[in-house]
């Protein structure tokens, strides 16, 4: 993971970064959001992360069989089905993780405690319970299988189990903990290459796809991005199910080489936490369009709900803004939505 250091980002990659700070920096400053409305948005993403994170992985539930499974406790019998074990099991990691991430340092110990939340209902059967919570016993290459012909493709090797799966796990933790202190890489970056790197070594003997979305959430969660817990970060990857898979690839299949190949992950990676803000505009416009919005923007939106229609000298005699700063503000305002315009050069007027 060292190699992380040396990596520059794309271009693309950089204006993506920029569009998610930008963003990040507005919800710091200007959210003051409806304690009902949060709760609701917690249940909606639980219920849309933990069936789209499971079905990545083969679980086949849908998102109105949660949340009706979830109404009724998510209860486990005998009869259950992996499905319902495997959902259940990832609704407590992610509360856990809401309730506890301000004080879960990303430590060995506290990934190796998650594991055994998220596994923690399944059968014997389907995962020992020494297991759980435990790094892998066995040899676990990702394959894809023929089921027709029961053919095996192994399309990568992972870490042996045992002391060099151990070694592995804590050489990433620690280089994680300190390159975080240090603060050259930046947050999301840091986390992709955490994650990518934690799915090479594959430390547990399952659920570790499960895991790493679940690692995701904590650590954006730790470096200060909370409004994460709004969108389904899950949900995005299952709808790119195929470009997820391909970015891990060939990013992993180059950790062997002299010249890592860090760009396909990480612009995926970056382009999911950018769906992620989309996401959440839209929600948040829906909810109350000022929401999402920072103070001069709440400024200019209530002059122009409160006049009609507003050419940029009269809005400007009742702001303290530039001409410039504010014609850059309408710019923004218009792109998110917030307002329309109609008319051309001086004849532009703003309404909402």
């Amino acid at each position: 993971m060292k190699k992380i250091m040396d990596y520059r980002v794309s271009n693309k990659t950089s204006k993506t970064l920029n569009l998610i700070e930008r963003f990040h920096g507005a919800f710091e400053k200007g959210h003051r959001l409806n304690p009902k409305f949060v709760t609701t948005l917690k249940k909606t993403t639980i219920i849309t992360s933990s069936g789209a994170s499971t079905r990545i992985e083969g679980a086949i539930l849908t998102d109105a069989q949660i949340k009706e499974f979830l109404d009724k406790g998510c209860k486990i019998s005998k009869m259950s089905s992996r499905s319902e074990r495997e959902v259940a099991g990832y609704v407590k990691a992610l509360n856990y993780i809401y309730d506890n991430f301000s004080e879960l340092e990303v430590t060995e110990k506290n990934i190796r405690e998650l594991h055994q939340i998220l596994t923690s209902e399944l059968a014997d059967d389907q995962l020992p319970k020494k297991q759980r919570g435990a790094y892998k016993d066995i040899t676990n290459h990702v394959v894809e299988k023929n089921l027709e012909t029961g053919k095996e493709i192994v399309w990568f090797k992972t870490t042996p189990p045992g002391p060099q799966t151990a070694a592995a796990m804590s050489s990433l933790v620690k280089f994680f903990n300190v390159t975080s202190e240090e603060g050259v890489v930046p947050p999301i970056i840091l986390t992709a290459a955490f994650v990518v790197h934690f799915l090479a070594i594959h430390p547990f003997r399952d659920g570790n796809g499960r895991l790493s979305r679940l690692l995701t959430l904590w650590i954006l969660l730790r470096f200060g991005y909370e409004w994460v817990q709004f969108a389904s970060h899950e949900k995005v990857i299952e709808d790119n199910k195929e470009r997820y898979y391909l970015a891990l690839r060939e990013t992993q299949n180059s950790f062997n080489k002299s010249l890592v190949k860090y760009d396909s992950w990480i612009d995926f990676f970056c382009d999911t936490i950018f769906q992620q803000t989309k996401i959440i505009e839209g929600l948040l416009r829906k909810e109350s369009p000022v929401s999402s919005m920072n103070q001069n923007e709440v400024a200019v939106y209530e002059i122009l709900k409160s006049n009609s229609e507003c050419n940029i000298g009269f809005i400007l005699e009742q702001v303290h803004m530039t001409r410039a700063g504010l014609k850059t503000l309408l710019k923004r305002m218009l792109e998110s939505g917030h307002i329309k315009s109609k008319g051309a050069g001086k004849a532009t007027v703003y309404y909402v």
